[in-house]
Formats: C-alpha cells, structure tokens, sequence
C-alpha cells in the first residue's frame, strides 16, 4: 500500500519586507531598478494559500482519493495560521509520502522560513537529511527533480500534462497567480491551488506506473480524479469543462479498451 499526500502552496511578494531589504542595500537595488527591473528575494514572499490531496494506492491496485484539504489567508486569517495547518495535516499522517512538483526549490524553503518566524516545527517528511524508507522512497519527492534527473533542463507541470493528453485549459492561467482582492477573487483561488495538487496527483500517477512503483491503470484514475474533484467544485468554475471534456475522453478510452478486450 502507497500513501500519498500532494501538497501545493500559492505566495505573493511582501512589499514591507521588500522595502526594508532596499534600506539594506539601496545602492544595489536602485541601480536594478534604473534598469527597469525589480528585485525581490525569496524571504520577501509569503504564503496566502495552500493545499493537500490524499490518496491511497492499494496493493490490489485500487485508488482511494481520501480527501482535499485548503487553507487560504481569507478564511484562516494569517500566513502563520495556513502554514500550521497545511504542517499540522502532513504531521497526522507520518506515513504519508509528501509529493510536490518543483517543491524543494519553491514550497520547501518558504515553509521552512514560516516556520522559523512563527517558531512552527517541520513534520519529518519535509524535514533536511531524510533517509530513503526501507522498500520505499524519500519521506518528501518532489516530481520535478525526478523528472529532470541528470539532465540540464526542467520542464513547467503544464508541460507534462500537455505531453499526457490532459485538455490544454485546465492549465490556463496556472502561472499567473495575484493575491485575491475580493470574497470572489478568494474563492476562485482556493479552487486553483487545489486544482493545482489535483494535476500534480495526476502526473506523478502516471509517472509512478511507468516506474513500476504502482500497478493502477491510468485512464481510470484520471477518470476518477476529474470526477472526484469536479462534483466537489460545481460546474460554475472556469476548471468545470475541461475536467468534464477529460472526463469524457478517459471514458471513451476505458470504453474502447473493453470493446477490444471483448
């Protein structure tokens, strides 16, 4: 049995921090910014939302998608309030694996920097020096890098999805992320940060077949992901017709499989 929980965190520039970065180095920062850019460090972000995808692969090749959980600044009040929560989650489940996609350059440090300020404690999964399981993997993968492997260049999740077949719009404006001004704004991005593990999910199922770690078939699953998180969404979301055009497309797969099986 394989236990996963995706995890996916969305963060915003904090432009107090940035301003008493520009008191530390104001020689450097202006002549960045005569140059018409502007610099920002990776202390200087924020959490303002996250989210986390449980699933349970069974040795008799069955999937149980457990649940979906999502915190954002809006309902939970603060960073320090997410970054608890989303922690606390991946700490009840210790034998969980934590997946990520680009996570140990990107959600890894920005919670690990939360926690420092807010004197939170890492859930071992994601903490440093993790020893690989015995028959298993590291407490923490992040997608991305196994993906890359020793080659020089790193491919966007929408590229991978792309690549699997999955509709183009599901990904579309996935990296264009603003912190939500109105109770709408805030609704709309709880839905995208969990859209968000729910692709990552689907990915590194496929990935994780292919490997041989998993025996499930992938039309199914990916049937069964859409469908889970469509009926837990509505129909009145930008995500709904994609994940329905998905939906049917697994469905005339599973369909035409049978039809020659038989």
């Amino acid at each position: 049995m394989l236990k996963l929980t995706f995890i996916d965190t969305e963060s915003a520039w904090d432009e107090y921090l940035h301003e008493d970065y520009r008191a530390i180095d104001p020689k450097g920062v202006a002549k960045l910014e005569r140059q018409g850019r502007k610099r920002h460090n990776q202390a200087c972000k924020r959490i303002f939302a996250a989210a986390a995808l449980d699933i349970v692969i069974g040795d008799d090749r069955t999937m149980v998608i457990e649940g979906l959980s999502a915190w954002t600044e809006r309902e939970h009040g603060d960073e320090k309030a997410i970054v608890e929560g989303l922690l606390d989650h991946i700490r009840f489940r210790p034998d969980y694996q934590v997946v990520t996609y680009g996570g140990l350059a990107a959600e890894l440090p920005l919670l690990t920097l939360a926690a420092m300020q807010y004197g939170l404690l890492l859930p071992d999964q994601l903490r440093g020096n993790q020893r690989v399981r015995y028959g298993g993997g590291r407490p923490h993968m992040d997608l991305a890098l196994e993906l890359k492997g020793q080659g020089r260049d790193w491919a966007h999740l929408s590229e991978i999805g792309l690549r699997m077949g999955l509709p183009r719009d599901l990904f579309t404006g996935k990296t264009e992320v603003d912190l939500p001004q109105t109770a709408e704004d805030w609704i709309e991005m709880r839905r995208h940060v969990s859209c968000d593990v729910m692709l990552t999910a689907m990915v590194t199922l496929a990935w994780m077949r292919v490997q041989g770690r998993i025996g499930i078939d992938m039309p199914p699953a990916l049937y069964q992901l859409a469908d889970w998180f469509l009926r837990r969404i509505g129909d009145d979301t930008r995500m709904a017709a994609p994940l329905v055009e998905l939906r049917m497309r697994t469905a005339e797969q599973m369909s035409s499989e049978f039809d020659l099986a038989a």
